[in-house]
């Protein structure tokens, strides 16, 4: 299958290490050689007035190198025009274009404030301890996004020197790795929690979705063989699995993320739809257990119409029972819920139409145990913060990883980003991946 993000790279020590220092030595030049920068952005500007007037060129005269397809007149003198009004504002209001990237930044710093607002709000209904640190990074983002939105230029530096920090972290991320690498699993096994840096959510929300729609062009124009759906690096089973859903369309493109370990399903979720505030991005949590999970990736392929990219783990003893000992501490603060089929059975009531929400039809084809939270942030199912990702960091995390979270949210895109490049690596936990195709073709070990 020739789809770039999923081939093996075996990726060693010493290609983290390169990599790791051009990150740090594109980071140091966004810190130290602004000059160089700014000739950079003026030297695209300029190359961007070239091609919008030789695209306006083509336009007139009805003549594509790329799209074979004839345009009408009017197509035509709209697509000049409009190509030569680009290159007009780009060289007559070169910081016009350039305040759009500040006014991104500012933008995105806004949202992401607004979000960990919401969270501070979500944190104190559920009496989190440590949400008054929450509220001050909400305010601390709000402010800064309206800043930089009112004076975008002014805010270039600063966010110059941002960007070179975030290489520097993600370069010194990278040489860690490789180090790590060379040292014995015994000592590796010492770094509990080790820091990762995540890229930022708009870079890799989607990546599973992209890679869908590959696989699915793929399958219509290749002869796909079972090696390309399942790669296992060692000749031993795996410990624990990381399970990503995604879907063609809708909410379903953004991913969703379970958990497989010691014979059981763990997927958390807006699975009370009788609590769904804003169409189900915030209601109550629910965890739900299956015990079968080949039946289960055969309900999500079926029923939910979705393709799930399996990560096996080798995990040793001390890193089982880290995790073992979080799922624990998980149960105490959990109490049986039961959905409405689930209702209907115990009290012997038939309803004239079967229930269609997801927990029912889950309890009516798979059986599986429902439990709601006590207390805590996963009390409160919130898309943006308290997700499927979240609840699964806090249990794969206990194996090693910390994904540090870019405004507060970890995406399904985030973790399939984090565990192809591990899958990647030649000494890492990530032994196997496996792609559970939702037309069937594949859909077992």
């Amino acid at each position: 299958m020739n789809i770039k993000e999923l081939k093996v790279k075996n990726i060693d020590i010493y290609s983290m290490i390169f990599s790791g220092i051009l990150y740090l030595g594109l980071g140091i030049l966004f810190l130290t050689q602004k000059a160089t920068v700014i000739f950079a952005v003026k030297n695209i500007l300029n190359l961007l007035v070239i091609l919008f007037c030789i695209t306006a060129i083509f336009q007139i005269i009805g003549f594509s190198p790329i799209n074979k397809k004839k345009f009408t007149s009017i197509s035509r003198l709209f697509g000049f025009i409009l190509n030569l009004t680009m290159a007009y504002i780009i060289y007559f209001k070169p910081k016009l274009i350039i305040s759009i990237f500040p006014m991104f930044f500012g933008i995105y710093a806004f949202f992401g404030g607004i979000i960990r607002l919401l969270i501070y709000i979500q944190y104190k209904k559920n009496h989190v301890e440590r949400r008054f640190f929450v509220v001050i990074e909400s305010m601390i983002l709000i402010f800064l996004g309206i800043i930089i939105m009112i004076y975008p230029l002014s805010a270039i530096l600063p966010i110059s020197n941002a960007i070179g920090m975030f290489f520097i972290l993600y370069g010194i991320s990278f040489i860690i790795d490789a180090l790590l690498d060379g040292l014995s699993i015994e000592t590796k096994d010492s770094f509990k929690r080790r820091v990762r840096i995540n890229l930022p959510i708009f870079m890799v929300a989607f990546i599973p979705h992209k890679i869908l729609m590959k696989i699915n062009k793929a399958f219509e124009t290749e002869k796909l063989s079972l090696e390309d759906l399942i790669i296992s690096k060692e000749n031993t089973d795996f410990d624990l699995e990381v399970l990503i859903h995604v879907g063609d369309k809708g909410v379903s493109a953004f991913g969703h993320v379970d958990i497989w370990f010691e014979d059981r399903v763990m997927t958390y979720g807006s699975y009370d739809e009788d609590t769904y505030k804003l169409a189900g991005i915030i209601s109550d949590g629910v965890l739900i257990e299956v015990f079968d999970k080949e039946k289960y990736i055969e309900f999500s392929q079926e029923y939910m119409g979705k393709t799930l990219f399996g990560f096996g783990l080798k995990l040793n003893k001390n890193q089982k029972k880290r995790v073992r000992d979080r799922i624990e501490d998980i149960r105490k603060n959990l109490y049986e819920w039961h959905p409405k089929s689930q209702k209907d059975k115990e009290l012997g009531i038939i309803p004239a139409n079967p229930h269609k929400d997801y927990a029912s039809i889950v309890y009516e084809r798979l059986k599986g145990n429902f439990y709601k939270f006590m207390k805590g942030p996963f009390k409160t199912y919130f898309a943006l913060n308290t997700n499927c990702v979240l609840l699964a960091d806090t249990i794969v995390g206990q194996a090693g990883i910390d994904l540090v979270k870019i405004q507060g949210l970890i995406s399904p895109g985030a973790y399939f980003e984090y565990f192809n490049r591990e899958f990647s690596r030649k000494n890492s936990f990530v032994i196997s991946r496996i792609i559970y195709y939702k037309d069937g073709r594949k859909n077992e070990k």
